[in-house]
């Protein structure tokens, strides 16, 4: 059993056991972690920030059997004790259930806030009254929570995996490589497409691995283990700043951690030799 079960939108919410709070895209943590058995009440009335069970308030789900809610704050407000914190700070320093937690959490609050208005028409939205979605009463245009597919993929050759150091990420870590997938595509002609395009290489046989929600700020990744069949090593210095063969015993230090699906693709590759 795990911690968390997920749910979708259940109206009128359940009362809510266990709370996050989110505001300008970062979450409260105290020294407990970002989830809290009570809320603040000051954080809702003397800031006019927003009234408990407002519409911005959203159920997630039940964490350990108790039902667990998302509440965004308009208005930051400092809680002694605590501090807001981004995401990728949670990464590796909570436990893995609690990250993909507060990453859900957060792309709800996010997809609640970017759909006020229809994309379409300019109108307001209104809640779907039984699903997550919000919905244009004047074009019926419905939005549902986005999600991004994306495949991410180590190339092989032998004992040896293509590891790449990418110009957008701030940290100079050695990685796999990773891309979306685009309109008519399926995975594993995505993966040989961004393959091609990133390093100049073909690939042939694929393995699945699995896969892994990442919430920056709205993918799902897709793992495999690609094999290189040719082409030449040609990075794209747009996106790769640097791409080199390691053999399988000499991987560099600097690799993601092993909660991330980049991670555990190199781990399971180092394992198999």
């Amino acid at each position: 059993m795990t911690d968390f079960t997920p749910a979708g939108c259940v109206l009128p919410h359940p009362e809510f056991h266990r709370h996050i709070l989110v505001s300008g895209g970062e979450v409260l943590c105290s020294s407990q972690g970002p989830l809290h058995l009570s809320l603040p009440v000051h954080i809702f009335t003397e800031q006019g920030a927003i009234e408990p069970g407002a519409s911005c308030s959203h159920y997630l789900g039940e964490w350990c059997g108790e039902p667990c809610g998302v509440h965004h704050l308009p208005i930051r407000v400092e809680v002694p004790g605590c501090e807001w914190l981004g995401l990728r700070s949670l990464l590796g320093s909570v436990p893995e259930p609690l990250f993909f937690l507060v990453g859900r959490a957060l792309q709800v609050v996010n997809w609640d806030l970017d759909h006020r208005f229809c994309g379409r028409c300019g109108r307001q939205t209104e809640y779907h009254p039984r699903d997550r979605a919000r919905v244009c009463g004047h074009c019926s245009l419905v939005v549902y929570p986005r999600i991004s597919p994306c495949v991410i993929m180590l190339v092989t050759r032998g004992d040896q995996c293509l590891l790449a150091r990418h110009t957008r990420h701030r940290h100079a870590l050695y990685t796999a490589l990773a891309g979306f997938i685009e309109p008519g595509e399926n995975a594993e002609q995505a993966l040989a497409r961004e393959v091609r395009e990133e390093v100049g290489l073909e690939t042939g046989a694929v393995r699945y691995v699995g896969s892994q929600s990442w919430p920056f700020p709205g993918q799902l990744m897709i793992g495999y283990l690609a094999e290189a069949t040719g082409g030449a090593l040609t990075p794209d210095q747009e996106e790769i700043s640097e791409a080199r063969w390691f053999h399988r015993s000499e991987i560099p230090e600097a690799i993601p951690p092993v909660e991330t699906l980049s991670g555990q693709l190199i781990r399971t590759f180092i394992d198999k030799g």
